[in-house]
């Protein structure tokens, strides 16, 4: 029986400019016009200070950020091998973007003690394979975020979807893709907190599933 908590941060693919000055302006704009910042995993130290309060140890799983599915598959291999370093504990998931389809892969495994697996603004494949009912699955989403509406259309051919079946949905108001990484002041469920703080409390809450948002 697990008899600590673990959190494992997997963060999504890495956008990044063109060396070459006319391709870096379309770049810019591209990103721009979807909300999305080149900022790497520069919001990851913020996120981990956060986490802090939480009585666990917490780890970030650095991939190499590629869409293709043989960099999700790569990541998704060495993410597993790293778990089954950490079988006594009880793991929990925190994933953006891509990074939940890497995780989504490992959370198939069921010698692995993972109990919760939170997808932050992650693009679903329609058919993707479900995971154990053992692990609790949050999604964490803005219809207002268009890149993950492109992603869903670019990524899987149209067949993607923002909620997941099965899973504990929250629709956070007014995000565009970015603002996710950024520690804002959102309202959910009429409460009003900030975003990392918002973030801090799925992870610590141990309670069962939950009402769809």
């Amino acid at each position: 029986m697990p008899n600590k908590k673990l959190i494992i941060i997997v963060p999504g693919s890495k956008t990044k400019l063109s060396r070459i000055p006319v391709l870096s302006a379309v770049l810019e704009k591209f990103y721009s016009h979807f909300g999305v910042e080149v900022e790497e995993d520069a919001w990851l130290p913020a996120l981990e200070t956060s986490f802090r309060a939480i009585p666990a140890e917490t780890l970030v799983f650095h991939w190499s950020g590629g869409i293709s599915p043989f960099a999700i598959h790569t990541a998704a291999q060495e993410l597993e091998r790293v778990l089954l370093h950490y079988t006594d504990r009880e793991i929990f998931l925190f994933t953006k973007s891509l990074g939940g389809a890497v995780a989504a892969k490992v959370a198939q495994n069921t010698h692995l003690p993972i109990k919760l697996l939170v997808y932050v603004a992650t693009p679903h494949f329609r058919f993707e394979r479900k995971v154990p009912p053992s692990v609790r699955v949050i999604n964490v989403f803005s219809d207002a975020d268009s890149y993950q509406r492109l992603a869903n259309v670019m990524l899987y051919a149209g067949l993607g979807r923002t909620r997941v079946p099965h899973a504990q949905n929250i629709n956070i108001p007014g995000l565009q893709h970015s603002d996710f990484n950024h520690n804002l002041e959102i309202r959910v469920d009429a409460k009003t907190q900030r975003l990392f703080d918002f973030y801090r409390d799925l992870l610590a809450s141990d309670s069962e599933h939950m009402a769809e948002i």
